[in-house]
């Protein structure tokens, strides 16, 4: 299995930094899109395993919602996605073959999937076209921040991780582990700031790190929810040795929508 990451690791990482940095926008809209379909389809699979109408709406109108997201010159495009996934899982309440109560929860399960894949994964299309030139650098940010988060959380955890974090959501995160996450969090956001983020000041890098670290661990968490809901261990295994794309993107969903309103809504009214 270790094996298998590393191998996952030294082929993805570079391949990954080449399309965010200097491959065309449309190339990397195209990547994000499909892992976001990816995502989509290892939910609907842990979501309804042997339901095959609702796993197929699910995934359809998530990936009308993840392809409209990539044009995000036209948000009609993507409120009209998200209209029409409401407006046909209630109808098929309708014709469903059990009763309305189960019906309802079945339209508020495959909602949870459209929103938080096919929404929140555009928000990598949209922080990539954000800040001008500055947007895959933002990108690479999120990506560094998460990544060193998860190293640092899983050595912390293991070496001495002893108090357990939420044992009814993971039994396997600890305290320490968090710890670790938030620590090794902001390392990664300084060596952004010397690499990448030169022009954004210390005081706001270290602040958007920890913040980003929080989220990224609530974003795993919630993840965590949904697995133990729908008994798996793993979402899928989109990367080999890393499990499915869902188990890859946990903690990177939360943390890029929060940087993309950030610089759009906040930064921008200030110097970063």
């Amino acid at each position: 299995m270790l094996r298998a990451r590393l191998a996952t690791a030294a082929v993805a990482i570079p391949l990954l930094l080449v399309l965010i940095l200097y491959a065309p926008p449309s190339a990397f809209a195209v990547v994000v899109a499909v892992i976001g379909i990816g995502g989509l389809i290892e939910y609907a699979v842990m979501a309804f395993p042997t339901r095959l109408g609702e796993r197929v709406l699910t995934i359809v109108l998530g990936s009308l919602v993840v392809v409209s997201g990539t044009y995000p010159a036209d948000p009609r495009l993507l409120t009209a996605a998200v209209t029409l996934s409401v407006a046909v899982l209630l109808v098929w309440t309708l014709f469903a073959r059990y009763d309305f109560d189960q019906g309802l929860r079945d339209v508020g399960v495959a909602l949870i999937g459209i929103f938080y894949v096919g929404f929140f994964i555009p928000h990598f299309i949209w922080l990539h076209g954000a800040d001008g030139s500055n947007g895959p650098l933002w990108v690479v940010f999120v990506l560094l921040i998460g990544m060193a988060g998860d190293t640092g959380g899983y050595a912390v955890g293991h070496a001495i991780g002893r108090h357990k974090l939420m044992p009814r959501v993971s039994p396997g995160k600890t305290v320490e582990g968090a710890i670790g996450i938030l620590a090794v969090s902001l390392l990664g956001g300084a060596a952004a700031k010397l690499i990448l983020l030169g022009h954004v000041s210390w005081t706001h890098i270290l602040i958007l790190s920890g913040i980003m670290a929080v989220l990224g661990q609530l974003g795993d968490l919630t993840e965590s929810i949904m697995k133990r809901t729908f008994g798996v261990k793993e979402s899928g295994w989109f990367f080999p040795g890393h499990g499915g794309a869902l188990d890859r993107l946990d903690s990177l969903l939360f943390p890029v929508a929060f940087l993309y309103y950030h610089i759009t809504l906040i930064a921008t009214q200030s110097s970063l």
